[in-house]
C-alpha cells in the first residue's frame, strides 16, 4: 500500500506537488486526507497481520475523521474544477474540466459507500478487508493514468478516437478494472472488488457520454452557485451520516452475563 506513495509524487508533481503555492486550500485538503487514508489502509493491513488488534481498532475510529475530511475537500475541490472548466482557463480544463468533475463524484460516492460496507461487515474479517482494500483501486486511475504520457512516443498513439490524456484516462481505467476482476476472481467474500470494478467501468463510460454533454456541463456550472464552504460541510455530513448509519446498524456485542452463586 505504501508502494503507492512514491508513485503518487510522481504522477502528480507537475500538476500539483511541483506548484504547491498555486494548489487552492480545498486541493490541499483533498491530498492530504487521500494520502492519509492510504497511510491508514497500511496501518490496518499491518496491525492486523502482526495480530495488534487493539491498535487496529483503536486507528481504525480514524476513518470517522478522515472520510468526511476527504469527501467536503473533494466537493470544494470538484467545484474548483468545474471553476476552470467555466471559465476556459486552460485547454486541458476547457475540455475535460466538466467530464472529470462527473467521474470524480461518482468515485467519491462509491468511496464512502465502500467505507460503509467496511463498518457493516466489521465482524467479518474477509468482507471488512475486501472493502477496505477496494478503496485503494479508486486511487489507481488518476495515478496511472498520469504515468502513462511519460511513455515515448505516447501523444502520437490514437486508439478507438482516443488520443492524448483522454487515451490515457481510459487506459488507466482498463488497467484498475482488471486490478479489481483479478482481486475479485476467486474470492468469495470479494464482492466489494467486483463493485468497485462496476464503479470503475461505470466512471469511464460517463467520461464519453454523460460527461461530455451539455446538460451535465449546465449541471456542473449550477454547483459554482453553491459557496465552497457550504459545499465542504454538505459533503462532510454526508459522508458522516453515511458512516453512522454504516457503524450503528451492527448490534453491539452482547455482553457475558456473571451468575449469581
Amino acid at each position: 500500500m505504501l508502494l503507492l506513495l512514491p508513485l503518487i509524487l510522481v504522477a502528480f508533481w507537475p500538476g500539483y506537488f511541483g506548484a504547491l503555492r498555486a494548489a487552492p486550500m480545498a486541493l490541499h485538503v483533498h491530498g492530504l486526507s487521500a494520502t492519509a487514508w492510504l497511510v491508514l489502509l497500511a496501518l490496518q493491513l499491518w496491525s492486523i497481520h502482526d495480530r495488534r488488534v487493539a491498535l487496529h481498532r483503536a486507528a481504525g475510529l480514524a476513518l470517522f475523521a478522515l472520510v468526511p475530511l476527504f469527501a467536503g475537500a473533494s466537493l470544494a475541490a470538484v467545484q474548483g474544477g468545474i471553476a476552470l472548466f467555466a471559465a476556459r482557463s486552460d485547454p486541458f480544463h476547457s475540455s475535460f474540466g466538466a467530464r472529470l468533475a462527473l467521474v470524480d463524484l461518482l468515485a467519491l460516492a462509491t468511496f464512502v459507500a465502500l467505507v460503509r460496507q467496511a463498518l457493516l461487515a466489521r465482524r467479518q474479517v474477509r468482507p471488512h478487508a475486501a472493502a477496505m482494500l477496494a478503496t485503494a483501486l479508486l486511487v489507481l486511475p488518476p495515478i496511472v493514468g498520469r504515468l502513462f504520457p511519460a511513455i515515448p512516443g505516447f501523444f502520437d498513439w490514437n486508439v478507438a478516437g482516443h488520443s492524448g490524456f483522454a487515451l490515457s484516462f481510459q487506459m488507466a481505467m482498463l488497467a484498475s478494472i482488471g486490478g479489481a476482476l483479478a482481486l475479485w476472481r476467486g474470492r468469495r467474500d470479494g464482492g466489494a472488488f467486483l463493485a468497485t470494478a462496476g464503479s470503475l467501468a461505470l466512471q469511464a463510460a460517463a467520461f464519453d457520454t454523460v460527461g461530455a454533454g451539455a446538460a451535465w456541463e449546465s449541471a456542473a456550472r449550477a454547483l459554482l452557485a453553491v459557496p465552497a464552504a457550504l459545499l465542504f460541510t454538505l459533503g462532510a455530513l454526508a459522508a458522516a451520516g453515511a458512516l453512522a448509519e454504516g457503524w450503528l446498524r451492527v448490534p453491539p456485542r452482547a455482553r457475558p452475563r456473571i451468575g449469581l452463586a
